[in-house]
């Protein structure tokens, strides 16, 4: 069973302002700044087998 048609159907059961609020929310979550990300070099000084 795939998940995103039903998530989908869903979706579009909604009427048309509260799709635009959901849209408009998702935009937010999906563009806001990360607190906890430093850089992609943050782990830089670490040594080559910490894995």
């Amino acid at each position: 069973m795939d998940w995103r048609l039903d998530a989908l159907a869903c979706r579009d059961a909604l009427s048309e302002h509260v799709r635009k609020s959901v849209d408009e929310a998702r935009a937010e979550l999906v563009t806001a700044k990360d607190p906890y990300f430093r850089g992609i070099d943050a782990d830089g000084d670490l040594p080559g087998d910490w894995q």
